[in-house]
């Protein structure tokens, strides 16, 4: 019997919810486990379905940092919008936090929000979203970042991750994501 470790259960997932490949590249690697708590109970457990009622308020985060000296940045990302069959405005761009310290990586700050958390507010009838949750090591501490409109809501559309992620030399680290819809 072969010995199924976390990292090959964590790819199959993406794998099949189409993560891999497309948000993040064949090549990832997890090295930690993203660990997203929404405040009334509810995880976030590698494509388990969440309503947006339970996600309307930002989650606590944590994670074991590959290294407690280093800081990191959490993407979360919509690419199904409008929908996952009509994804035109995807990546949908949700929350971004920046400078996460390795030595507290639940004391995420709203100082440290480059964009605001929005909760998930799939159109009715679009089917399921896929809310992934994107963790990179940043290569410096106190990093800084080009600034990024959140007021206007048509402004995160068409958010290209892994554009984000190369022109600041982030490295994935980890990832999770969950399903939501409206009926």
């Amino acid at each position: 019997m072969p010995l199924i470790t976390t990292s090959m259960n964590i790819d199959l997932s993406l794998k099949k919810a189409r993560i891999i490949p497309d948000v993040i590249r064949e090549e990832f690697v997890p090295s930690t486990l993203l660990e997203i708590n929404y405040p009334n109970g509810k995880d976030v457990a590698l494509g388990n379905t969440l309503s947006v009622q339970d996600t309307a308020e930002p989650p606590r985060v944590n994670f074991v940092p590959p290294e407690e000296d280093a800081q990191y940045t959490l993407v979360m990302a919509d690419p199904d919008a409008p929908s996952a069959v009509d994804p035109s405005l995807g990546p949908w761009r949700h929350w971004v936090v920046t400078n996460i310290k390795g030595s507290d990586p639940s004391n995420i700050k709203a100082s440290s929000e480059h964009t605001p958390y929005m909760g998930p507010a799939p159109p009715a009838g679009t089917g399921d979203h896929r809310y992934v949750f994107l963790l990179y090591k940043q290569p410096r501490t106190n990093q800084e970042f080009a600034a990024m409109s959140p007021e206007k809501t048509s402004v995160r559309r068409n958010f290209d991750v892994n554009e984000f992620a190369t022109k600041n030399d982030l490295e994935l680290i980890s990832v999770n994501y969950f399903l939501s819809s409206v009926n």
